[in-house]
């Protein structure tokens, strides 16, 4: 009888010895962030555009945290991008197409793939009764990608409109498309949507 006891005395024990918790966190440890590579695309002027491109990041980072997302930036990339454009023969990275941007993702394990590539529209400058304006539209090229399944999750062209004022001196251009960079960013981070659960990988036939 007193075996009995102290075995059952020890069941009691151990329940309390671990956390209620314990059980949740092993099966989630189990679980991986999706990866989402983002690739931006431009003329040389607009990626020269420090003010717009950290907005471009700075609207990923919180859509997408880092405790829910592996957000894999251009700029760590760059030479895997310029490669294979050149092997897929793509002069320009607005016309690649989304096969290659799923195969560009399998080749590194990637989740997503998110490809934003600006445009600069025409710029006026103006002065009215009380300063010197700048306005310019940005035409940003808008491509998510389902690696697993190679297909798009979202694909539009958004526009945005930026103004840049001065009452002395000249109005600044930087300014004026990092105020319509910020404006496309917000229409793309409120539109677009990926779960943070790792898709289940396809297997290719």
């Amino acid at each position: 009888m007193k075996k009995v006891f102290a075995f059952i005395l020890c069941l009691v024990i151990s329940s309390f010895a671990i956390p209620a918790h314990a059980e949740v966190n092993f099966s989630s440890s189990l679980e991986s962030k999706p990866t989402i590579a983002v690739l931006i695309g431009g003329q040389g002027a607009i990626r020269s555009n420090e003010k717009a491109i950290k907005i471009i990041y700075d609207k990923l980072n919180e859509k997408f945290p880092n405790k829910a997302y592996n957000l894999v930036t251009d700029s760590k990339l760059s030479q895997d991008v310029l490669i294979f454009t050149e092997d897929e023969e793509v002069t320009d990275i607005s016309q690649i197409k989304k096969g290659q941007l799923a195969k560009f993702g399998k080749e590194r394990n990637f989740d997503y793939i998110i490809c934003l590539v600006l445009g600069m529209g025409y710029g006026r400058a103006g002065i009215d009764f009380w300063s010197a304006k700048y306005n310019i539209d940005v035409d940003m090229q808008a491509k998510v990608v389902d690696v697993s399944t190679g297909q798009y999750i979202y694909r539009q062209n958004i526009m945005g409109h930026g103004t840049s004022s001065a009452a002395l001196g000249m109005p600044s251009s930087v300014n004026a498309f990092a105020k319509a960079t910020q404006k496309c960013m917000e229409q793309f981070v409120k539109d677009i949507t990926i779960s943070p659960i790792k898709p289940t990988p396809t297997e290719d036939k």
